[in-house]
């Protein structure tokens, strides 16, 4: 690992990264499995460090010594004894908390003790921009963000609460932890869990829904928690007229934008339209009713726009035109 990125590390557990500093991070643990992993376990080491106490008091100094002979840091001045005293101003553990992470990056066994307390809340905010992204949460939970979507959050998740607030739609595996229920808020609902995988679409000016892929999801009104559903796999509930409806859904492409995959079984014209206009955010309209009865078979792997519209086309003897609002399909059809 290179020394920036354990910088990075350090600064993310201490709760000091700036939001563009955790989309480097971010973008880091996407680059391969190892790095997660690694990240992983540097963040189970900082945790136990919370737990943890010890009776005798450590060979700091020693300790140093020795992970900066493995690390291959550049050697330092020694340290006088006066100078040593000024350094116990800060808070004594959380030097030893950093210490200890920086023992596992030199692959150097360590002992622990209490965690230093971070006192002030520092909140994030991520937008994806034209494209998703995903993210590494202060409890290791992960957030595929779609496309023009912003997720806010507390850099610490201190509280008896893990609240994240999202505008748009996001993708989430949450890290169970049953004393610590975790939310995300949109603009009129609320979802709660322990630990689950869900979808979550709060866009403005539409219905917001969430549909479950794992586990157990309270879904209820923002204003009125009491209105709510459980929401199991298979399960998509959705606010509409300020009360909270569920229904079981079997729509493959639901989690499309994450997967970046479009499937198709004997699908109508008008659920194909549908489906791309939600994946592509391009209107797709449909000339006629008849037409929309048509049925369509076929998958498209990190589909292209013009390339469903072509496959779709020529399997139904259409034409796909396109105009200011979007594109028009026509033509004989399955007729």
């Amino acid at each position: 690992m290179e020394r920036e990125h354990q910088e990075l590390i350090l600064k993310h557990l201490r709760k000091e990264t700036s939001g563009f500093e955790e989309q480097l991070l971010s973008e880091w643990l996407q680059e391969n499995p190892f790095n997660r992993k690694e990240f992983e376990e540097y963040v189970r080491t900082w945790d136990f460090s919370a737990r943890a106490t010890v009776d005798f008091e450590p060979d700091v100094d020693a300790a140093w010594m020795k992970f900066k002979e493995k690390a291959g840091f550049e050697p330092q001045q020694p340290v006088s004894q006066k100078e040593a005293k000024v350094v116990k101003l800060f808070d004594y553990t959380i030097v030893l908390k950093v210490a200890a992470v920086l023992l596992v990056f030199a692959g150097i066994s360590y002992v622990s003790i209490k965690a230093f307390h971070q006192k002030g809340i520092q909140e994030i905010s991520v937008a994806a921009g034209n494209e998703k992204r995903e993210l590494l949460l202060p409890d290791s939970s992960t957030v595929w963000l779609n496309a023009h979507s912003k997720i806010s959050y507390a850099a610490d998740f201190e509280g008896d609460v893990r609240k994240v607030k999202l505008e748009g739609e996001a993708f989430f595996e949450v890290k169970r932890n049953v004393e610590k229920p975790f939310r995300v808020e949109g603009v009129s609902s609320v979802v709660q869990v322990l630990g689950t995988s869900f979808n979550v679409k709060a866009i403005a000016g539409q219905a917001e829904e969430v549909e479950v892929v794992t586990g157990k999801v309270s879904f209820a009104l923002k204003n009125n928690e009491t209105k709510k559903v459980i929401l199991t796999p298979g399960m998509k509930g959705r606010v509409d007229n300020n009360n909270v409806l569920w229904e079981q859904t079997e729509d493959p492409n639901s989690l499309a934008w994450k997967q970046e995959k479009l499937i198709f079984e004997n699908s109508t014209l008008e659920e194909v339209a549908s489906a791309v206009e939600s994946y592509f955010g391009t209107q797709v309209e449909i000339a006629n009713a008849e037409l929309a009865k048509c049925r369509f078979t076929g998958t498209f792997e990190k589909p292209q726009l013009q390339e469903v519209l072509e496959v779709v086309s020529e399997s139904m003897s259409l034409t796909s035109q396109k105009d200011n609002d979007g594109y028009l399909l026509d033509g004989a059809g399955c007729q």
